[in-house]
């Protein structure tokens, strides 16, 4: 990499680990998790949950880069825009990541994972939003505000993309014992 890659890449991490999540500061968590956090949680998901048939090193890059352009244009959450408004903004400022790191092969992932192109992709779009379930968890448990039936029947609703019945009913396992008290 180049000194101005390096730069850009040190400013675009330090970034991911600023940007705090909306859904949870809208929720009123106190110190939601960052952008980083998320991704980094969802990475674990992927790396533990992958079947064998998918390929795991797409699913971790997929995992990493889906969030990232919201360096430049936020975290936007269901229903705040339409989602053409999101997906242009969000295409734009990838295309602003890719053009600071001079790598384009980001905006192939980036578009493979909005457009669940892949099996990799629809089971890492699964994944991110399970990750929520997680993360509702562990608020729910720590601060004591109810959260978790309310994304695990968001994630529900995402577990019938995945074509994989078996992969599917273990998911489906692991939302019920998180949406349990």
């Amino acid at each position: 990499m180049k000194k101005k890659q390096i730069l850009n890449l040190a400013r675009i991490l330090g970034s991911m680990k600023q940007v705090k999540r909306t859904g949870w500061i809208r929720r009123r968590v106190i110190n939601p998790e960052s952008d980083a956090e998320h991704s980094y949680s969802l990475a674990m998901l992927v790396m533990l949950f992958a079947p064998a048939n998918l390929d795991k090193l797409k699913c971790l890059q997929l995992a990493l880069i889906h969030d990232l352009p919201e360096i430049y244009c936020g975290d936007i959450t269901p229903g705040e825009l339409d989602l053409a408004k999101k997906a242009e903004l969000e295409k734009n400022a990838m295309a602003m990541v890719v053009r600071d790191l001079d790598l384009p092969q980001l905006q192939e992932l980036f578009d493979e994972y909005e457009n669940h192109t892949t099996p990799e992709a629809q089971f890492v779009w699964v994944m991110d939003r399970l990750d929520n379930v997680f993360t509702a968890r562990m608020y729910q448990n720590t601060l004591r505000i109810q959260l978790v039936q309310e994304f695990a029947d968001s994630a529900f609703e995402r577990l019938y993309y995945l074509k994989d019945a078996e992969l599917r009913a273990e998911l489906d396992k692991v939302l019920a014992v998180l949406a349990q008290r």
